[in-house]
């Protein structure tokens, strides 16, 4: 069924007369005429008397005009839904970002959207950079945070920035006062450590084994407050992102030498519909007002 002959019908059933509908809508009678015949002979019923001065809708036809109305409503409101999206009056975006980004910056980068685009919904998952990344390629979340290691060739990019990952100690821990790491002094080092699959930790083991040293693990999980936790009560050191170290209290970052940096970018697969709520926030987050590392 055509939407357009819909649109006669509702013409002519509101001014009754072809003719008048016809000059309202701009086609010429006899098209309109034989439009309405072939929705007839469709539908199998006759939807309007035709009388010398007019024409009046049959029962069946003031049935068919009602259902007509509810369905020009739903289109109406399908139209003003998407003008809506592309307006960025409303949307919706899925980031999936690593826990120490996520506790650092991604908040405030949220609340700062929010401000800008406050129709837009923000579904936020925190994971490893593995269950992120694995998450981005089976296409379960829009927009991941990874570092640049983890990303794949074929996603678009943007850099967001960089932070340094260092050995997160207690004020009071043996090597608090040190500026350096050297990988020496890990050995036996007593450690709280993520779970594997989590990048802190496999830059940490690579480290170990290009320098033939072991820390000694005294705690694993996948709970970066219970790191936080354990290194500022000086239960073990930690490896943790220097911009966080500077804001908690009782804990000081130490360099590894050489320094471990991490390059963190915001991607996404190229062959997904991304939708302009996703744009806006990717060029949100590396617009002025958005919060830096």
């Amino acid at each position: 069924m055509d939407l357009r002959v819909l649109q006669f019908a509702e013409s002519i059933g509101r001014l009754g007369s072809f003719t008048r509908a016809a000059e309202e809508i701009a086609v010429a009678q006899p098209a309109l005429s034989t439009a309405i015949a072939k929705l007839e002979d469709e539908l199998g019923v006759q939807l309007f008397f035709r009388m010398p001065r007019g024409a009046k809708p049959t029962p069946e036809g003031e049935l068919l005009l009602a259902r007509a109305a509810r369905i020009f409503e739903e289109v109406d409101s399908l139209k003003r839904e998407l003008s809506d999206v592309s307006d960025l009056r409303s949307g919706h975006v899925t980031v999936g970002f690593p826990p120490m980004y996520g506790l650092h910056y991604f908040p405030g980068l949220a609340m700062a959207f929010r401000k800008r685009y406050p129709g837009i919904e923000i579904t936020a998952i925190e994971g490893s950079a593995s269950s992120i990344r694995d998450r981005l390629a089976a296409g379960t979340i829009d927009i991941g945070v990874l570092e640049a290691r983890r990303v794949d060739s074929d996603w678009k990019t943007i850099r967001l920035g960089s932070d340094e990952m260092v050995l997160g100690v207690s004020n009071d821990h043996p090597l608090a006062a040190r500026r350096r790491v050297t990988p020496s002094m890990l050995s036996e080092l007593p450690m709280v450590v993520l779970s594997e699959g989590y990048l802190q930790r496999a830059l940490l083991d690579a480290y170990c084994v290009a320098h033939e040293v072991q820390y000694r693990k005294i705690m694993e999980c996948n709970f970066v407050h219970m790191t936080l936790a354990a290194a500022q009560a000086r239960h073990g050191a930690a490896t943790l992102m220097r911009s966080m170290v500077e804001e908690l209290p009782g804990l000081v970052g130490i360099s590894f030498e050489p320094k471990q940096m991490f390059n963190f970018e915001m991607c996404w697969r190229r062959d997904r519909y991304f939708s302009k709520a996703c744009s806006a926030f990717t060029q949100f987050a590396v617009s002025a007002d958005a919060p830096k590392f």
